[in-house]
């Protein structure tokens, strides 16, 4: 993997604003972003290249991310960390979810600059396990935003 592939980041979110927020802030930290616009694109882009974190909002019209979710984790090899990007209104639906799909959430609203401190950090830490990943990204980048899946639901 090369030092590219080990800092690129792929951007799902339907709300334009939102993705171009958060890839504004990503490339600002130096790292390569790819964006979708839906799940189906998505999935495209992640047999595609190699991602260090994949961000991803869960309602999208075509694919949503629920099935990004479960295709990332079905194709052998697709296994980038995926951080979910939500709303409050999305809490019921994240329960449902099997917690060893998620490396961690991100709540909307959120503050730019922290989500690209830690991704950008997650990314430098590629190669380590999911939840170490992130707990190292948080701590090294000075921005506890995360609530982690494994301690309690928000």
């Amino acid at each position: 993997m090369t030092n590219e592939q080990h800092r690129r980041v792929l951007v799902v979110d339907d709300d334009s604003t939102v993705r171009g927020i958060l890839v504004t802030a990503l490339r600002q930290r130096g790292l390569v972003v790819d964006q979708a616009e839906d799940g189906r694109e998505a999935i495209d882009l992640v047999r595609e290249h190699s991602y260090s974190v994949v961000l991803l909002d869960l309602l999208m019209p075509v694919t949503d991310g629920f099935e990004v979710l479960k295709t990332l984790h079905g194709d052998h090899g697709l296994a980038a960390p995926v951080v979910l990007v939500v709303t409050g209104a999305d809490r019921m639906m994240i329960e449902q979810l099997d917690s060893k799909l998620i490396h961690g959430i991100v709540k909307k609203p959120f503050d730019p600059q922290e989500v690209s401190a830690v991704v950008a950090a997650c990314a430098d830490l590629r190669g380590r396990g999911a939840f170490e990943t992130m707990a190292l990204a948080t701590m090294l980048s000075g921005a506890p935003l995360f609530a982690w899946w494994a301690s309690n639901k928000f």
